[in-house]
């Protein structure tokens, strides 16, 4: 990359500037650098968090000499010491050992006309709208929309930005607003995702991005098309922790839960931070009925990386044990805290709460009130499962059933936990329900078919 005059970075304590050969504490004070290790620096920091190999350094700051690899150690400890770096306490220049080295310190790059977005200000704006993109709370969504915005302002050409862009858009749609009010952020996403995928037709993110767009209510849940699309984003990017958790996901609500617990455990495998993957371990359990397991990890997911999906689960699960003395403090302090409770999730655990402890009034008030707050939300199938499991409760058999096909309808069909699910037990003698769960169970063998083929055709053979 040629140097420009105006080339700056900034990290931990220091300020570089490229064109003026200078390495300075911010304040003022120089730092003196010999020439050799000043190059390497700056090659280091252009390329912040990726692995430098020795042969790329000797190329690039020997490029005419043949001199030994000791040259390379030699600049990098005068560098270390330069930084300060400490071999007990690495915070600019890690060691890869039989490999090359890494600069680790976060980098903030001044010069708006550096043409690599990793090395730009965008790239900064675009990496913390990515890690607000991936909570699943309104606020950090917001904050996700204004990085990422002001990322592609920056930089047109920055497609990974708008397939973020495109992500949180959607986030904002399904998870935080009605279907009314989600048009706009919908019709966002859409045009964000377009010009990611005009960008690069083959960049990873945006394939995520298109797998999250359709899993949606206004798409009308077309679990296989996700599936599709998410599996795509892997073919390109096969690591991509979130990609795994999103499949994880459409796999759980369609009820392959062998499929969503090998690919929730691929994205903890590879990155052991991503919090709401390991909530993700929590739900599955509990839709496999092993609720104990589900409260253990439940209760290792701080309630702020999404409060709504937290603390409802966490409550369902308290329901399902019995401990209805532990999920009331939990959903009126939610309640208290989120009153417009989106999509009536608490609501409807508190109505389930009420019909379990037989006050029937309070429950059916509760019913009206999360149909009220509910009604036209993405992940309003969960209310809908909880209303069922309420009448139930309430030993309406009809009623409960009619809710049980709304959930399945609308995108959350999963065969294998309604067929365990204890609260639906009261069913279990309804010609009615009977005759849902034929129907689920054949879609479900449906989405196995897709899945494996081979294990498809062995059921048909059996069946």
């Amino acid at each position: 990359m040629p140097e420009r005059p105006d080339e700056v970075y900034e990290f931990g304590e220091f300020r570089l500037e490229v064109g003026e050969r200078t390495l300075a504490r911010r304040g003022g004070a120089r730092v003196a650098v010999p020439e050799k290790a000043f190059r390497t620096l700056v090659h280091l920091v252009r390329n912040g968090g990726a692995l430098v190999t020795r042969e790329t350094i000797l190329s690039t700051i020997w490029p005419d000499a043949l001199v030994e690899e000791a040259n390379i150690g030699k600049v990098i400890h005068i560098l270390r010491a330069a930084l300060g770096d400490r071999s007990d306490a690495v915070r600019y220049i890690e060691t890869v050992p039989k490999h090359g080295y890494r600069f680790v310190a976060e980098v903030v790059g001044k010069d708006k006309g550096l043409e690599t977005p990793g090395r730009s200000p965008a790239y900064d704006l675009y990496i913390h709208g990515k890690v607000k993109a991936g909570s699943e709370n309104g606020e950090d969504t917001a904050e996700a929309i204004s990085l990422l915005e002001r990322a592609v302002d920056r930089d047109p050409s920055f497609a990974p930005a708008y397939a973020q862009l495109a992500r949180a858009y959607n986030t904002r749609s399904f998870k935080f607003a009605s279907q009314a009010d989600g048009k706009r952020p919908r019709e966002n996403a859409e045009v964000a995702l377009a010009k990611a995928l005009d960008l690069d037709s083959n960049l990873a993110e945006a394939h995520f991005a298109r797998g999250l767009i359709l899993w949606t209510k206004a798409k009308g849940f077309p679990h296989a098309e996700a599936i599709r699309a998410f599996t795509r984003a892997l073919e390109l990017d096969s690591e991509a922790d979130e990609t795994h958790h999103q499949l994880s996901m459409v796999y759980s609500h369609v009820g392959l839960m062998d499929e969503a617990r090998r690919h929730v455990a691929r994205a903890i495998d590879l990155n052991p931070n991503n919090t709401m993957a390991r909530f993700r371990v929590g739900v599955y359990a509990a839709w496999q009925c092993r609720f104990e397991e589900a409260l253990d990890v439940l209760k290792t997911v701080p309630s702020e990386v999404s409060p709504l999906l937290v603390e409802r689960v966490r409550a369902e699960v308290y329901i399902q044990l019995g401990r209805l003395d532990k999920a009331r403090p939990i959903i009126d302090d939610y309640l208290a805290r989120y009153p417009n409770d989106e999509g009536g999730s608490l609501t409807s655990v508190r109505a389930l709460l009420s019909a379990k402890r037989g006050d029937s009034h309070a429950a059916r008030r509760d019913i009206a009130r999360s149909i009220e707050l509910g009604t036209g939300f993405g992940h309003f199938h969960h209310t809908a499962h909880n209303l069922a499991a309420v009448f139930a409760a309430l030993q309406q058999p009809d009623d409960a059933v009619t809710w049980l096909e709304a959930a399945a309808d609308d995108g959350f069909p999963c065969y294998p936990y309604f067929e365990r699910d204890p609260n639906l037990d009261p069913l279990r003698n309804s010609p009615r329900f009977a005759e849902l769960m034929s129907a689920l169970r054949r879609r479900w063998r449906q989405f196995r078919l897709g899945t494996s083929p081979a294990r498809g055709r062995a059921e048909h053979r059996r069946g």
